[in-house]
Protein backbone atom coordinates (compact mmCIF):
# COMPACT_ATOMS: atom_id res chain seq x y z
CA UNK A 1 0.00 0.00 0.00
CA UNK A 2 1.38 3.40 -1.02
CA UNK A 3 1.32 5.75 1.97
CA UNK A 4 1.83 9.51 2.19
CA UNK A 5 1.26 10.28 -1.50
CA UNK A 6 -1.83 11.05 -3.52
CA UNK A 7 -3.03 8.33 -5.89
CA UNK A 8 -5.13 9.35 -8.89
CA UNK A 9 -7.54 6.59 -9.91
CA UNK A 10 -9.47 7.13 -13.13
CA UNK A 11 -13.13 6.08 -13.13
CA UNK A 12 -13.86 6.90 -16.76
CA UNK A 13 -15.48 3.56 -17.61
CA UNK A 14 -17.08 0.56 -15.93
CA UNK A 15 -15.75 -0.26 -12.47
CA UNK A 16 -13.94 -3.29 -13.90
CA UNK A 17 -11.81 -0.94 -16.03
CA UNK A 18 -10.79 1.58 -13.35
CA UNK A 19 -7.05 2.07 -13.15
CA UNK A 20 -4.24 4.00 -11.50
CA UNK A 21 -3.06 6.96 -13.60
CA UNK A 22 -0.56 8.67 -11.29
CA UNK A 23 1.15 8.46 -7.91
CA UNK A 24 1.92 12.04 -6.96
CA UNK A 25 3.20 13.48 -10.23
CA UNK A 26 4.58 10.15 -11.49
CA UNK A 27 2.52 8.64 -14.35
CA UNK A 28 1.30 5.06 -13.93
CA UNK A 29 -0.57 4.68 -17.24
CA UNK A 30 -3.57 2.39 -16.67
CA UNK A 31 -1.93 0.34 -13.90
CA UNK A 32 -4.15 -1.86 -11.76
CA UNK A 33 -5.37 0.18 -8.80
CA UNK A 34 -6.42 -3.03 -7.03
CA UNK A 35 -2.75 -3.92 -6.66
CA UNK A 36 -1.91 -0.48 -5.28
CA UNK A 37 -4.81 -0.18 -2.83
CA UNK A 38 -5.55 -2.60 -0.01
CA UNK A 39 -8.65 -4.71 -0.66
CA UNK A 40 -10.19 -3.53 2.62
CA UNK A 41 -9.94 0.12 1.52
CA UNK A 42 -11.39 -0.27 -1.97
CA UNK A 43 -15.04 0.02 -0.79
CA UNK A 44 -14.25 3.58 0.35
CA UNK A 45 -13.27 4.43 -3.24
CA UNK A 46 -16.61 3.07 -4.42
CA UNK A 47 -18.39 5.14 -1.75
CA UNK A 48 -16.74 8.37 -2.88
CA UNK A 49 -17.58 7.54 -6.49
CA UNK A 50 -21.23 6.62 -5.98
CA UNK A 51 -22.04 9.44 -3.53
CA UNK A 52 -19.87 12.07 -5.19
CA UNK A 53 -18.71 13.24 -1.77
CA UNK A 54 -15.40 13.26 0.10
CA UNK A 55 -14.54 10.39 2.44
CA UNK A 56 -12.29 11.51 5.32
CA UNK A 57 -11.91 9.19 8.30
CA UNK A 58 -9.57 7.42 10.67
CA UNK A 59 -8.82 3.83 9.76
CA UNK A 60 -9.21 1.09 12.37
CA UNK A 61 -6.32 -0.59 14.11
CA UNK A 62 -5.10 -3.68 12.27
CA UNK A 63 -1.99 -5.55 11.21
CA UNK A 64 -1.87 -3.62 7.93
CA UNK A 65 0.65 -0.86 7.28
CA UNK A 66 -2.22 1.64 7.12
CA UNK A 67 -3.42 0.74 10.62
CA UNK A 68 -4.87 3.72 12.50
CA UNK A 69 -3.97 6.21 9.78
CA UNK A 70 -6.14 8.80 8.09
CA UNK A 71 -7.73 8.13 4.69
CA UNK A 72 -8.99 10.84 2.35
CA UNK A 73 -10.85 9.99 -0.87
CA UNK A 74 -11.86 12.93 -3.08
CA UNK A 75 -14.12 12.50 -6.14
CA UNK A 76 -13.37 14.70 -9.17
CA UNK A 77 -16.43 15.52 -11.24
CA UNK A 78 -16.34 16.21 -14.95
CA UNK A 79 -18.32 18.91 -16.76
CA UNK A 80 -21.23 16.45 -17.04
CA UNK A 81 -21.17 16.00 -13.22
CA UNK A 82 -20.06 12.39 -13.62
CA UNK A 83 -17.10 11.38 -11.42
CA UNK A 84 -14.08 11.05 -13.73
CA UNK A 85 -11.54 10.15 -11.04
CA UNK A 86 -10.93 9.83 -7.33
CA UNK A 87 -7.91 11.01 -5.41
CA UNK A 88 -6.80 8.72 -2.60
CA UNK A 89 -4.41 9.54 0.22
CA UNK A 90 -3.52 7.49 3.30
CA UNK A 91 -1.11 8.82 5.92
CA UNK A 92 -0.68 10.72 9.15
CA UNK A 93 -1.53 14.37 9.71
CA UNK A 94 -2.65 16.43 6.74
CA UNK A 95 -2.16 15.40 3.10
CA UNK A 96 0.19 17.38 0.83
CA UNK A 97 -1.20 19.54 -1.98
CA UNK A 98 -2.55 17.28 -4.72
CA UNK A 99 -1.33 17.26 -8.31
CA UNK A 100 -3.33 19.46 -10.68
CA UNK A 101 -5.96 17.72 -12.78
CA UNK A 102 -8.58 18.70 -15.35
CA UNK A 103 -11.56 16.42 -15.99
CA UNK A 104 -12.89 16.77 -19.53
CA UNK A 105 -15.53 15.47 -21.89
CA UNK A 106 -15.27 15.19 -25.67
CA UNK A 107 -18.01 15.22 -28.28
CA UNK A 108 -16.04 13.63 -31.11
CA UNK A 109 -18.66 14.42 -33.74
CA UNK A 110 -18.85 18.14 -32.90
CA UNK A 111 -15.11 18.20 -31.98
CA UNK A 112 -16.05 19.96 -28.76
CA UNK A 113 -14.00 19.63 -25.56
CA UNK A 114 -15.23 20.89 -22.21
CA UNK A 115 -12.89 20.80 -19.21
CA UNK A 116 -13.18 21.42 -15.48
CA UNK A 117 -9.82 22.09 -13.72
CA UNK A 118 -8.85 21.10 -10.18
CA UNK A 119 -5.83 22.54 -8.35
CA UNK A 120 -3.94 23.57 -11.48
CA UNK A 121 -2.81 26.66 -9.62
CA UNK A 122 -1.41 29.71 -11.41
CA UNK A 123 -0.37 27.70 -14.46
CA UNK A 124 -3.76 27.47 -16.16
CA UNK A 125 -7.15 29.15 -16.32
CA UNK A 126 -9.70 28.64 -13.57
CA UNK A 127 -13.27 27.59 -14.18
CA UNK A 128 -14.94 25.67 -16.95
CA UNK A 129 -13.15 25.81 -20.31
CA UNK A 130 -14.57 25.00 -23.77
CA UNK A 131 -12.64 24.42 -27.00
CA UNK A 132 -14.10 23.64 -30.41
CA UNK A 133 -12.16 22.14 -33.30
CA UNK A 134 -8.63 23.47 -33.77
CA UNK A 135 -8.96 25.72 -30.69
CA UNK A 136 -7.99 22.72 -28.53
CA UNK A 137 -4.45 22.83 -29.97
CA UNK A 138 -3.83 26.54 -29.39
CA UNK A 139 -1.78 25.96 -26.21
CA UNK A 140 0.12 22.93 -27.52
CA UNK A 141 3.90 23.29 -27.71
CA UNK A 142 4.67 19.68 -28.61
CA UNK A 143 2.32 16.72 -28.94
CA UNK A 144 3.78 13.87 -30.97
CA UNK A 145 0.65 11.76 -30.53
CA UNK A 146 -1.76 14.42 -31.80
CA UNK A 147 -2.71 12.76 -35.08
CA UNK A 148 -3.09 9.38 -33.39
CA UNK A 149 -5.55 10.98 -30.95
CA UNK A 150 -7.49 12.70 -33.73
CA UNK A 151 -7.73 9.43 -35.68
CA UNK A 152 -8.84 7.57 -32.54
CA UNK A 153 -11.57 10.14 -31.88
CA UNK A 154 -12.69 9.96 -35.52
CA UNK A 155 -13.12 6.17 -35.28
CA UNK A 156 -14.75 6.44 -31.83
CA UNK A 157 -15.11 2.74 -31.12
CA UNK A 158 -16.96 2.06 -27.83
CA UNK A 159 -14.56 0.69 -25.23
CA UNK A 160 -11.48 2.33 -26.76
CA UNK A 161 -9.00 4.16 -24.58
CA UNK A 162 -6.06 6.44 -25.34
CA UNK A 163 -3.13 7.85 -23.34
CA UNK A 164 -0.09 10.04 -24.06
CA UNK A 165 1.75 13.12 -22.83
CA UNK A 166 1.82 16.61 -24.34
CA UNK A 167 3.83 19.75 -23.65
CA UNK A 168 1.59 22.80 -23.36
CA UNK A 169 2.19 26.52 -23.00
CA UNK A 170 1.00 27.62 -19.57
CA UNK A 171 1.00 31.06 -17.94
CA UNK A 172 4.19 30.20 -16.04
CA UNK A 173 6.01 28.38 -18.84
CA UNK A 174 5.80 24.96 -20.50
CA UNK A 175 4.09 22.15 -18.56
CA UNK A 176 3.74 18.42 -19.21
CA UNK A 177 0.23 16.98 -19.17
CA UNK A 178 -0.62 13.30 -19.06
CA UNK A 179 -3.75 12.91 -21.19
CA UNK A 180 -6.01 9.89 -20.73
CA UNK A 181 -9.36 9.37 -22.45
CA UNK A 182 -11.86 6.54 -22.67
CA UNK A 183 -14.94 5.84 -24.79
CA UNK A 184 -17.03 4.29 -22.02
CA UNK A 185 -20.43 3.39 -23.45
CA UNK A 186 -22.53 2.87 -26.56
CA UNK A 187 -22.61 6.59 -27.37
CA UNK A 188 -19.57 6.21 -29.59
CA UNK A 189 -18.90 9.94 -29.96
CA UNK A 190 -18.82 10.59 -26.20
CA UNK A 191 -15.40 10.42 -24.57
CA UNK A 192 -14.41 11.12 -20.98
CA UNK A 193 -10.89 12.10 -20.00
CA UNK A 194 -8.36 13.51 -17.59
CA UNK A 195 -5.39 15.84 -18.01
CA UNK A 196 -2.84 15.47 -15.21
CA UNK A 197 0.01 17.91 -14.57
CA UNK A 198 3.04 15.60 -14.29
CA UNK A 199 5.66 18.29 -14.95
CA UNK A 200 7.59 17.57 -11.75
CA UNK A 201 8.21 13.99 -12.95
CA UNK A 202 8.20 14.39 -16.75
CA UNK A 203 10.13 17.39 -18.07
CA UNK A 204 8.44 19.43 -20.81
CA UNK A 205 9.73 18.62 -24.29
CA UNK A 206 11.28 21.21 -26.53
CA UNK A 207 9.89 21.86 -29.97
CA UNK A 208 10.74 19.14 -32.44
CA UNK A 209 13.45 19.76 -35.04
CA UNK A 210 10.73 19.96 -37.69
CA UNK A 211 8.80 22.59 -35.75
CA UNK A 212 11.92 24.67 -35.16
CA UNK A 213 12.71 24.48 -38.88
CA UNK A 214 9.21 25.69 -39.71
CA UNK A 215 9.69 28.65 -37.37
CA UNK A 216 12.78 29.64 -39.36
CA UNK A 217 10.86 29.23 -42.60
CA UNK A 218 8.08 31.48 -41.31
CA UNK A 219 10.64 34.12 -40.39
CA UNK A 220 11.95 34.17 -43.95
CA UNK A 221 8.48 34.07 -45.56
CA UNK A 222 6.05 36.03 -43.38
CA UNK A 223 3.10 35.43 -45.74
CA UNK A 224 3.42 31.65 -45.36
CA UNK A 225 1.17 29.70 -42.99
CA UNK A 226 0.83 25.98 -42.29
CA UNK A 227 -2.12 23.92 -41.12
CA UNK A 228 -3.10 20.26 -40.75
CA UNK A 229 -6.47 19.17 -42.14
CA UNK A 230 -8.32 15.87 -42.04
CA UNK A 231 -9.00 14.35 -45.43
CA UNK A 232 -12.33 12.76 -44.55
CA UNK A 233 -14.24 15.99 -43.96
CA UNK A 234 -11.60 18.54 -45.09
CA UNK A 235 -11.69 20.24 -41.70
CA UNK A 236 -8.94 22.11 -39.88
CA UNK A 237 -7.26 19.97 -37.21
CA UNK A 238 -4.65 22.43 -36.00
CA UNK A 239 -2.45 25.32 -37.02
CA UNK A 240 1.25 24.46 -37.27
CA UNK A 241 2.17 28.13 -37.49
CA UNK A 242 0.09 30.89 -35.98
CA UNK A 243 -3.33 31.23 -37.66
CA UNK A 244 -3.77 33.41 -40.73
CA UNK A 245 -4.67 36.88 -39.39
CA UNK A 246 -8.28 37.75 -40.04
CA UNK A 247 -9.27 34.32 -41.34
CA UNK A 248 -12.67 33.14 -40.13
CA UNK A 249 -12.08 30.09 -37.93
CA UNK A 250 -12.71 28.89 -34.39
CA UNK A 251 -15.65 29.81 -32.15
CA UNK A 252 -17.67 26.97 -33.64
CA UNK A 253 -16.99 27.82 -37.28
CA UNK A 254 -17.36 24.88 -39.65
CA UNK A 255 -14.14 25.32 -41.61
CA UNK A 256 -15.69 23.64 -44.65
CA UNK A 257 -17.75 26.80 -45.16
CA UNK A 258 -14.69 29.07 -45.15
CA UNK A 259 -13.60 28.56 -48.80
CA UNK A 260 -15.59 30.45 -51.43
CA UNK A 261 -18.42 28.23 -52.80
CA UNK A 262 -16.92 28.47 -56.29
CA UNK A 263 -13.59 27.08 -55.01
CA UNK A 264 -14.90 24.13 -53.00
CA UNK A 265 -15.09 21.67 -55.88
CA UNK A 266 -11.40 22.27 -56.61
CA UNK A 267 -10.58 21.59 -52.97
CA UNK A 268 -12.53 18.32 -52.92
CA UNK A 269 -10.81 17.20 -56.14
CA UNK A 270 -7.40 17.97 -54.61
CA UNK A 271 -8.40 16.01 -51.50
CA UNK A 272 -9.35 13.03 -53.66
CA UNK A 273 -6.01 13.21 -55.49
CA UNK A 274 -4.11 12.99 -52.20
CA UNK A 275 -6.21 10.06 -51.02
CA UNK A 276 -5.51 8.36 -54.34
CA UNK A 277 -1.74 8.62 -53.89
CA UNK A 278 -0.66 12.08 -55.04
CA UNK A 279 2.35 13.33 -53.08
CA UNK A 280 1.66 16.99 -53.75
CA UNK A 281 -1.24 19.08 -55.01
CA UNK A 282 -1.44 22.83 -55.62
CA UNK A 283 -4.37 25.22 -55.88
CA UNK A 284 -3.96 28.80 -57.04
CA UNK A 285 -5.95 31.79 -55.79
CA UNK A 286 -8.31 30.11 -53.35
CA UNK A 287 -10.69 32.59 -51.72
CA UNK A 288 -11.35 32.20 -47.99
CA UNK A 289 -13.76 34.05 -45.72
CA UNK A 290 -12.51 36.62 -43.23
CA UNK A 291 -13.91 37.80 -39.91
CA UNK A 292 -14.90 41.11 -41.51
CA UNK A 293 -17.08 39.66 -44.28
CA UNK A 294 -14.48 39.93 -47.05
CA UNK A 295 -12.31 37.34 -48.78
CA UNK A 296 -8.58 36.82 -48.57
CA UNK A 297 -6.83 34.93 -51.34
CA UNK A 298 -4.11 32.30 -50.94
CA UNK A 299 -2.17 29.85 -53.05
CA UNK A 300 -2.39 26.41 -51.42
CA UNK A 301 -0.06 23.44 -51.53
CA UNK A 302 -0.91 20.19 -49.75
CA UNK A 303 0.93 16.93 -49.06
CA UNK A 304 -0.16 13.77 -47.23
CA UNK A 305 1.00 13.36 -43.64
CA UNK A 306 2.03 10.09 -42.01
CA UNK A 307 0.31 9.19 -38.77
CA UNK A 308 -3.19 8.34 -37.71
CA UNK A 309 -4.68 4.87 -38.01
CA UNK A 310 -2.09 2.12 -38.48
CA UNK A 311 -2.66 0.34 -41.78
CA UNK A 312 -5.20 2.86 -43.08
CA UNK A 313 -5.75 2.30 -46.84
CA UNK A 314 -5.42 6.01 -47.65
CA UNK A 315 -3.86 9.08 -46.00
CA UNK A 316 -6.03 10.54 -43.25
CA UNK A 317 -4.32 13.93 -42.88
CA UNK A 318 -2.58 16.53 -45.02
CA UNK A 319 -0.20 19.39 -44.36
CA UNK A 320 -1.47 22.49 -46.13
CA UNK A 321 0.73 25.47 -46.93
CA UNK A 322 -1.10 28.77 -47.40
CA UNK A 323 0.72 31.63 -49.10
CA UNK A 324 -1.32 34.79 -48.76
CA UNK A 325 -1.62 36.92 -51.90
CA UNK A 326 -0.88 40.56 -51.19
CA UNK A 327 -3.79 42.22 -53.02
CA UNK A 328 -6.94 40.10 -52.78
CA UNK A 329 -9.88 41.24 -54.88
CA UNK A 330 -12.94 41.98 -52.70
CA UNK A 331 -16.12 40.17 -53.68
CA UNK A 332 -19.57 39.54 -52.24
CA UNK A 333 -19.52 38.77 -48.48
CA UNK A 334 -19.36 35.11 -47.40
CA UNK A 335 -22.72 33.38 -47.21
CA UNK A 336 -23.73 31.31 -44.21
CA UNK A 337 -24.37 28.30 -46.44
CA UNK A 338 -24.05 24.61 -45.84
CA UNK A 339 -20.71 22.82 -46.22
CA UNK A 340 -20.21 20.56 -49.21
CA UNK A 341 -20.90 16.88 -48.64
CA UNK A 342 -17.67 14.85 -48.69
CA UNK A 343 -17.39 12.54 -51.66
Amino acid sequence: MILGRWLLIETLGHVDTWSLLAVGTAPREWKSFQRAVSTRLQPLIATAYTTGTVVDQQLPQSRHDWSGQRIVVVPLHGPDDRVHAVRLWVGTGDPPPPVGVAAFGVDARARRIEALPYDLGPHFEDGRIVWIGAESFELIERFDGALDLVATLARSTPGDRWLDTATVRARTGPRTLLLAARNPDENRYRWLGLAVDVTDSVAPQRKSFEAATLDLLRGAQPNLYLAIVDLAQVRLIRWVTEPVPGLRWGRGTDERTVPHPADRERIVCARNDIRSGAERVTLAAVRMATDTGDWLVADLEASPLPGGTTGAPAPEFALVQLEIIEDPQPEEPPAADQPPAPE
